[in-house]
């Protein structure tokens, strides 16, 4: 009998080696807050003061989350959005993202980042990141979606919507 047992303990020990080897970089990724649209011509706008409060709610929520580091578009907004967080920020370029999942797997493999962008870019990066689109489409009054996708090893994407800081027009219930 312990011929028996001791092959099946090897088995099991090497197959929790395996899983605990088997790291999940989680990746959260949200639109910049609420911007100043007073000067509808300012290419830059900072955010407003409610778009300062979303900025503060989201760092709260993520507060546990062990955000090692933010990747944010070399814009104002954007980048004020993340102004709560303590980690390095590294500016990405929106229109290049082929390369953003090994990026990702090099700086942060088995850690949390959070990805900055805005309504145009942010459900695209989910699908760079080979996770599908959660909502058809995000709109300029669309600020309080939060998505993580959970990248694995030889695992598909994995994405789930949630809502962070004051309803906005795109926030429901279902999305805490």
């Amino acid at each position: 009998m312990l011929h028996f047992i001791k092959p099946f303990f090897i088995v099991l020990f090497l197959q929790f080696c395996f899983e605990a080897s088997a790291q999940k970089t989680t990746v959260w990724i949200v639109r910049h807050a609420e911007k100043d649209t007073s000067f509808a011509n300012r290419l830059n706008p900072d955010l407003t003061d409610v778009g300062m409060q979303r900025a503060k709610d989201l760092a709260t929520y993520l507060q546990k989350e062990n955000v090692v580091k933010i990747f944010s578009t070399d814009t104002k907004r954007t980048k004020q959005t993340a102004t709560y967080f303590n980690v390095p920020l590294e500016i990405y370029n929106p229109k290049s993202l082929s390369g953003l999942r090994d990026v990702l797997y090099q700086q942060a493999n088995g850690k949390s980042v959070l990805i900055v962008g805005h309504s145009n870019t942010v459900l695209e990066t989910i699908e760079a990141l080979g996770a599908a689109r959660p909502v058809n489409q995000l709109s300029d009054d669309d600020y309080d979606y939060l998505f993580k996708v959970v990248l694995a090893d030889g695992k598909p994407a994995k994405v789930r919507s949630f809502h962070f800081g004051q309803y906005h027009r795109g926030g429901n219930d279902t999305m805490k």
